[in-house]
């Protein structure tokens, strides 16, 4: 008995203490976007960023492609507020071609899923005109109301879309007093999941409800180790709320309560209905009325599966996008709705490919990555260096870390933003040293980067480093020997040309202004050999050249 006694207790401090306290930061990645509202990916190494607006950007390679994967701003007619709020690829969209978007159409009366597909000659390039209707669904508040706006691919292969409750959304008022939440007979505040293999049928789009009970689920995300199911739900004015289903998930529609309940509170009791069984929420935190209009919306994220940050591994993510603040559920169901990092108008949570997490700023336009800086790095550098050797780059670096590492991509870039990879060297363990010269730089300015990959996948990338190749010739000299003019030649802005006699001592120098050649008068000047050393601290160049004076 008292064995007994003695492990429940154990039981009961590992649930109260749960894992160690995360040390999170944020770390810029992308910037410049138009108030962004879903990132995501399509299994092949770039993410997406979908902007309110219509636009919908690529980052590749680190960069943001100048021309957007796709534009349909033209079918929105407001880029504020109500435009596209969210697009999920299949897991067959490497073969298909097809991806889902859900926006707000021109009118502003209805909510539109949409399936479209990616340009045959150019994976970059989204085809406009080949929009296929899959679901409308008619919201008659214009002004505004809840329209929920997710789409995510289920462990199960269906896509699952989340809708609002059509409410009026403000404070102070009566939250979905139509009770659209608990109607079975409507599809506002429901969960939707449709199997995009079939033709969905147009008369009956009521079947495909999967939860009820919602009252603006603006973002949920799946479990891609597990395949369960995390929803943030906005609450109304007193508590917003955490769900969670287990997959695999029961035939029958799970109810969360709204609007007879807010979270795990009474709201409207008359909309109770008798016999009900309601799905509790995994967590609820005091909403705008309970703690001082800090908190306000919640932002549904998702369970860490990364491999780069060990300590995060089964942390369940979230966020409040009038707070900022970032929260997290540790594998053990100990939740820390703050965690002592915020981030400005946080609007959405994704994931890249290799399960690292993203969040999107709203008004800032930016996409940042959530990490934890005390776990160790896969690969640590000692040094990144850059030299110019003859009419080429060299890159030099070494590792003090090579821990599950598989190998570098050398890469090179001419304005910083977009890359291309010269060469892969494999990993060789800690300690290495490695070397790669670029033997036909770009003229002028070049960057350079080391791509580092894990052999699970994972992605870092070094910081950067710039070489200067100018446009000049080889210099030269002329006529040589020469008489008292003259001429040297090749030189390109920044030189500095400095002569020495014979005997070691300064005889002119001159700086070059402009790319071209310089005159040097000789004139009254001891015949003899001379030395002409061209530098150029700009750019690394370095020449000496023989002068014969007769």
């Amino acid at each position: 008995m008292k064995k007994l006694i003695c492990i429940a207790l154990l039981l009961i401090a590992a649930v109260h203490n749960g894992s160690a306290q995360l040390k999170l930061t944020i770390e810029p990645v992308a910037n410049g976007f138009t108030r962004p509202v879903k990132v995501t990916h399509a299994s092949d190494g770039r993410l997406f960023v979908a902007e309110i607006g219509g636009k919908i950007k690529i980052l590749k390679n680190g960069a943001v492609l100048s021309q957007p994967f796709l534009d349909i701003g033209a079918k929105i007619n407001d880029p504020d507020w109500a435009g596209i709020f969210s697009i999920a690829f299949p897991p067959d969209y490497q073969t298909s071609g097809f991806f889902y978007i859900l926006y707000v159409v021109k009118s502003q009366t209805e909510v539109q899923v949409s399936r479209f597909s990616r340009q045959a000659g150019n994976a970059d390039l989204a085809d406009a005109n080949s929009e296929v209707k899959i679901l409308t669904i008619p919201y008659g508040n214009v002004l505004g109301g809840h329209r929920g706006g997710d789409m995510a691919f289920g462990k199960d292969g269906f896509l699952y879309i989340s809708t609002g409750d059509n409410g009026p959304g403000s404070r102070g008022v009566a939250g979905d007093p139509d009770n659209n939440s608990q109607d079975m007979g409507k599809l506002f505040g429901k969960l939707l999941r449709l199997d995009t293999s079939s033709p969905l049928p147009g008369d009956n789009p009521l079947g495909k409800i999967f939860a009820l009970g919602l009252r603006n689920p603006w973002r949920f995300g799946f479990d891609r180790q597990t395949g369960d199911l995390w929803i943030g739900d906005n609450g109304q004015d007193g508590w917003e709320e955490i769900n969670y289903l287990q997959y695999p998930f029961g035939g029958q529609p799970s109810n969360f309560g709204w609007n007879c309940l807010e979270g795990t509170q009474s709201y409207n009791a008359s909309h109770c209905a008798q016999g009900t069984t309601y799905t509790a929420p995994k967590l609820t935190y005091p909403g705008f009325t309970n703690n001082g209009g800090n908190d306000a919306s919640v932002m549904g994220g998702f369970v860490y599966r990364g491999s780069r940050y060990p300590s995060m591994k089964g942390h369940y993510f979230f966020g409040d996008y009038s707070s900022g603040k970032i929260g997290y559920i540790d594998p053990m169901g100990v939740a820390k709705p703050d965690a002592g990092l915020t981030y400005a108008s946080l609007i959405s949570f994704g994931e890249d490919q290799a399960g690292e997490l993203y969040t999107l700023s709203f008004l800032n336009g930016t996409l940042s990555k959530i990490t934890n800086p005390g776990d160790p790095l896969p690969v640590k550098l000692l040094y990144f260096k850059l030299a110019r050797t003859g009419t080429g780059l060299r890159l030099e670096w070494r590792t003090g870390q090579e821990s599950k590492f598989s190998h570098f991509d050398i890469q090179r870039s001419r304005d910083g933003r977009i890359f291309e990879t010269l060469a892969t060297l494999p990993g060789e363990g800690a300690g290495s040293a490695y070397a790669f010269t670029d033997s036909e730089p770009l003229q002028g300015l070049n960057y350079y980067r080391l791509k580092m990959v894990d052999l699970d996948g994972t992605i870092q990338h070094s910081s950067l480093l710039t070489g200067m190749m100018d446009t000049r010739g080889e210099p030269f000299i002329f006529p040589n020997p020469g008489g008292s003019q003259i001429t040297v030649g090749g030189l390109a802005q920044g030189d500095k040309v400095v002569i020495y006699n014979a005997s070691g001592l300064l005889v002119d120098s001159h700086s070059i202004t402009t790319d071209g050649y310089w005159k040097l008068n000789m004139e009254g000047k001891p015949k003899g050999i001379y030395t002409a050393f061209i530098d150029n601290a700009a750019t690394g160049f370095s020449q000496k050249l023989k002068i014969a004076y007769k």
